[in-house]
Protein backbone atom coordinates (compact mmCIF):
# COMPACT_ATOMS: atom_id res chain seq x y z
CA UNK A 1 0.00 0.00 0.00
CA UNK A 2 1.60 3.61 -1.44
CA UNK A 3 1.19 5.94 2.06
CA UNK A 4 -0.64 8.82 1.58
CA UNK A 5 2.30 11.27 2.20
CA UNK A 6 3.96 9.86 -0.40
CA UNK A 7 1.07 9.92 -2.78
CA UNK A 8 0.13 13.84 -2.38
CA UNK A 9 4.11 14.26 -2.81
CA UNK A 10 4.37 12.31 -5.75
CA UNK A 11 0.94 14.26 -7.03
CA UNK A 12 2.38 17.83 -6.34
CA UNK A 13 5.64 17.09 -8.16
CA UNK A 14 4.20 15.43 -11.73
CA UNK A 15 1.39 18.41 -11.21
CA UNK A 16 4.42 20.98 -11.17
CA UNK A 17 6.20 18.76 -14.29
CA UNK A 18 3.49 18.96 -16.29
CA UNK A 19 2.88 22.88 -15.37
CA UNK A 20 6.14 24.11 -16.40
CA UNK A 21 6.64 21.76 -19.20
CA UNK A 22 3.60 22.94 -20.91
CA UNK A 23 4.74 26.60 -20.48
CA UNK A 24 8.39 25.76 -21.93
CA UNK A 25 6.56 24.50 -24.86
CA UNK A 26 4.36 27.35 -24.90
CA UNK A 27 7.32 29.85 -24.54
CA UNK A 28 9.41 27.88 -27.17
CA UNK A 29 6.41 27.99 -29.51
CA UNK A 30 5.99 31.60 -29.07
CA UNK A 31 9.79 32.37 -29.79
CA UNK A 32 9.82 30.46 -32.75
CA UNK A 33 6.60 32.46 -34.21
CA UNK A 34 8.05 36.09 -33.13
CA UNK A 35 11.67 34.85 -34.89
CA UNK A 36 9.84 33.94 -38.13
CA UNK A 37 7.29 37.02 -38.07
CA UNK A 38 10.33 39.13 -37.66
CA UNK A 39 12.64 37.25 -40.69
CA UNK A 40 9.14 37.52 -43.27
CA UNK A 41 9.44 41.24 -42.18
CA UNK A 42 12.62 42.13 -42.94
CA UNK A 43 12.60 39.11 -45.92
CA UNK A 44 9.90 42.26 -47.41
CA UNK A 45 11.66 45.18 -46.13
CA UNK A 46 14.82 44.22 -47.93
CA UNK A 47 12.82 43.54 -50.88
CA UNK A 48 10.86 46.43 -51.13
CA UNK A 49 14.00 48.86 -50.55
CA UNK A 50 15.71 47.45 -53.50
CA UNK A 51 12.70 47.22 -55.64
CA UNK A 52 12.15 50.79 -54.55
CA UNK A 53 15.40 52.27 -55.39
CA UNK A 54 15.06 50.13 -58.92
CA UNK A 55 12.11 52.16 -59.59
CA UNK A 56 13.47 55.46 -58.47
CA UNK A 57 16.74 54.89 -60.94
CA UNK A 58 15.00 53.73 -63.95
CA UNK A 59 12.25 56.52 -63.41
CA UNK A 60 14.82 58.85 -63.85
CA UNK A 61 16.74 57.12 -66.73
CA UNK A 62 13.33 56.55 -68.69
CA UNK A 63 13.35 60.63 -68.30
CA UNK A 64 16.83 61.44 -69.37
CA UNK A 65 16.58 58.45 -71.82
CA UNK A 66 13.60 60.41 -73.47
CA UNK A 67 15.02 63.80 -73.02
CA UNK A 68 18.63 63.36 -74.70
CA UNK A 69 20.52 61.71 -77.20
CA UNK A 70 22.39 58.76 -77.00
CA UNK A 71 23.24 56.10 -73.98
CA UNK A 72 25.14 57.17 -71.59
CA UNK A 73 27.14 54.64 -69.10
CA UNK A 74 26.96 56.93 -65.94
CA UNK A 75 26.91 55.94 -62.11
CA UNK A 76 23.43 55.60 -62.88
CA UNK A 77 23.06 52.90 -65.16
CA UNK A 78 25.41 51.10 -63.70
CA UNK A 79 23.63 51.50 -60.56
CA UNK A 80 20.48 50.17 -61.73
CA UNK A 81 22.58 46.76 -63.70
CA UNK A 82 23.77 46.26 -60.00
CA UNK A 83 20.18 46.46 -58.34
CA UNK A 84 19.14 44.16 -60.97
CA UNK A 85 22.49 41.67 -59.60
CA UNK A 86 21.06 42.18 -56.08
CA UNK A 87 17.61 40.85 -57.28
CA UNK A 88 18.57 37.99 -58.86
CA UNK A 89 20.11 36.92 -55.55
CA UNK A 90 16.81 36.48 -54.28
CA UNK A 91 14.03 37.74 -56.79
CA UNK A 92 12.00 35.25 -58.37
CA UNK A 93 12.18 34.82 -61.93
CA UNK A 94 9.66 36.71 -62.84
CA UNK A 95 10.77 39.92 -60.97
CA UNK A 96 14.23 39.60 -62.39
CA UNK A 97 12.76 39.37 -66.62
CA UNK A 98 10.70 42.32 -65.73
CA UNK A 99 13.65 44.34 -64.27
CA UNK A 100 15.78 43.22 -67.29
CA UNK A 101 13.05 44.45 -69.90
CA UNK A 102 12.81 47.68 -67.88
CA UNK A 103 16.65 48.19 -68.73
CA UNK A 104 15.93 47.11 -72.62
CA UNK A 105 13.66 49.56 -72.65
CA UNK A 106 15.59 52.51 -71.62
CA UNK A 107 18.18 51.40 -73.95
CA UNK A 108 15.62 51.12 -76.71
CA UNK A 109 14.22 54.86 -75.52
CA UNK A 110 17.53 56.21 -75.55
CA UNK A 111 18.25 54.85 -79.31
CA UNK A 112 15.36 57.17 -80.36
CA UNK A 113 15.74 60.71 -81.47
CA UNK A 114 15.52 62.81 -78.33
CA UNK A 115 12.11 64.56 -77.44
CA UNK A 116 11.34 68.22 -75.69
CA UNK A 117 9.89 67.63 -72.28
CA UNK A 118 7.29 69.61 -73.34
CA UNK A 119 6.45 67.20 -75.88
CA UNK A 120 7.03 64.31 -73.85
CA UNK A 121 4.30 65.70 -71.35
CA UNK A 122 1.96 66.58 -74.37
CA UNK A 123 2.25 62.78 -75.02
CA UNK A 124 1.90 61.86 -71.61
CA UNK A 125 -1.30 63.01 -71.17
CA UNK A 126 -2.89 62.67 -74.52
CA UNK A 127 -1.76 58.88 -73.95
CA UNK A 128 -0.05 58.56 -77.17
CA UNK A 129 3.20 58.00 -74.92
CA UNK A 130 4.31 54.16 -74.53
CA UNK A 131 3.36 52.42 -71.89
CA UNK A 132 5.69 52.68 -68.79
CA UNK A 133 8.29 50.45 -68.70
CA UNK A 134 7.93 50.27 -64.96
CA UNK A 135 4.31 49.31 -64.58
CA UNK A 136 5.06 45.56 -65.29
CA UNK A 137 7.72 45.48 -62.97
CA UNK A 138 6.07 47.10 -60.22
CA UNK A 139 2.91 44.89 -60.42
CA UNK A 140 5.12 41.70 -60.21
CA UNK A 141 7.14 43.51 -57.43
CA UNK A 142 3.96 43.86 -55.48
CA UNK A 143 2.88 40.04 -55.96
CA UNK A 144 6.34 38.85 -54.87
CA UNK A 145 6.10 41.24 -51.56
CA UNK A 146 2.34 40.02 -51.10
CA UNK A 147 3.71 36.57 -51.43
CA UNK A 148 6.90 37.30 -48.78
CA UNK A 149 4.25 38.34 -46.09
CA UNK A 150 1.94 35.59 -46.31
CA UNK A 151 4.31 33.17 -45.84
CA UNK A 152 3.65 33.39 -41.75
Amino acid sequence: MIDTAILTSLSGLLGAFLGGSASLVAAVYTQRAQNRIQRVAAEAAKRETVYADFVAIASNLTLTAYTTTGIMAGGEEQRLVGLINRMRLFAPPEVILQAELVLKDIVEIALKPRIELQLLAKEALSKVLEPDPLLRFSMVCRKDIDNVLQTF
